[in-house]
């Protein structure tokens, strides 16, 4: 079921383009298009969705960005793992959390029983102020296995076994960011199967970074890195705010403050479903993931089920779906501290599918 707002699409992308991404929807086998008016409320708006999700569902396809179809604001952790938070950091003067553990998310979309977690994949489609990038991305192909290509950051060892989980045809190597850098990315190299360990900044969305050995950061891969046609490509990005599409982050939103989408020229994510991705997962938050290579809690489990998913055959948005389920079933993964546990939660419901994911 693909759902959007086409009056507000339209000031987006234009009416006659907005038309045109209408019909290609309706020539999609088995689709349905929810059209929606009034849709400023999250919580209102997946209520007027869940009401028509049928037993013949298989997904729901959010077409356009947060001020089209609004994104959850949505606050992970309950008031008393909050205190207890609290409470672990003035007894041991813990770290604090980069974004008060609240996130966007489009999960409330598939959620039919108000539990939080959906019972249906979702995926969305942002606009990005283009319609080039949503009909590329509505007749996205579907993934394939004929190459790889990953970095990760030089501090993260563990994504050595996500990457190795990866499929692919032509075998790639799983390249280091303090010695590998934009300049020495080939041209089209980023394409098919694609997965990035790195820093991200919610302030800028054209680079993903990684760690040198003594101090700082050293730049891994940059918007310009995007191929210009990636069909059949999915990319999974372990790197903070990889999926944010639009600003401010989520625990920065107040009422009076508007959303501000991104577009295409500011989003490596939103680059490549302009160029015909099929699907891009990340987060909307700031990621956490562990710094050995034998410890599995934290963002590794997410990476690992994901692939393992798609490894199987499924596409990425039913891939991320099952992904959430088994790492929810695993939660804390091991971990005691309240901290780590509430990160846990945060990074159940903050992975997001952008594009097709079909």
């Amino acid at each position: 079921m693909f759902v959007t707002n086409s009056k507000t699409l339209s000031s987006n992308v234009g009416i006659a383009e907005t038309e045109q991404i209408l019909s290609l929807i309706g020539k999609i086998p088995g689709s349905r298009l929810l059209d929606l008016e009034n849709t400023l409320d999250a919580i209102r708006t997946a209520k007027r969705v869940n009401l028509e999700i049928s037993s013949d569902t298989k997904g729901i396809v959010i077409v356009g960005g947060y001020d089209v179809i609004p994104a959850a604001q949505m606050n992970v952790i309950s008031d008393e793992l909050r205190r207890q938070i609290e409470q672990e950091r003035e007894e041991s003067e813990d770290e604090t959390e980069s974004d008060d553990f609240i996130v966007w998310s489009d999960d409330i979309y598939g959620d039919t029983d108000n539990d939080l977690l959906p019972e249906l994949p979702v995926s969305r489609i942002p606009d990005g102020k283009s319609a080039e990038l949503i009909l590329n991305a509505l007749q996205s192909l579907e993934f394939t296995t004929e190459s790889k290509f990953g970095i990760r950051n030089l501090k993260r060892p563990f994504a050595i076994d996500v990457f190795d989980r990866v499929p692919f045809k032509n075998k790639n190597q799983f390249e280091i960011s303090e010695k590998y850098s934009p300049k020495q990315i080939l041209k089209n190299q980023a394409t098919g199967a694609v997965y990035f360990m790195l820093h991200g900044y919610h302030n800028d969305a054209t680079r993903f970074a990684g760690e040198r050995e003594i101090s700082g950061t050293f730049e891994a891969f940059d918007i310009y890195n995007v191929p210009k046609s990636c069909p059949s490509t999915v990319v999974f990005a372990g790197c903070c705010y990889g999926a944010l599409i639009a600003l401010p982050k989520a625990d920065r939103k107040e009422p009076d403050i508007s959303i501000r989408s991104r577009t295409p020229e500011q989003s490596i994510a939103l680059a490549f479903l302009l160029a015909g991705a099929n699907a891009f997962v990340g987060c909307t938050g700031a990621h956490y993931s562990p710094k050995t290579q034998n410890d599995n809690f934290l963002g590794k489990p997410m990476h690992l089920s994901f692939w393992n998913n798609i490894n199987s055959g499924l596409p990425p948005a039913l891939a991320l779906f099952n992904a959430k389920k088994e790492y929810a079933s695993k939660m804390p993964h091991g971990l005691t501290r309240s901290l780590m546990k509430a990160i846990e939660i945060k990074t159940l419901h903050q992975f997001t599918c952008l594009g097709l994911g079909w």
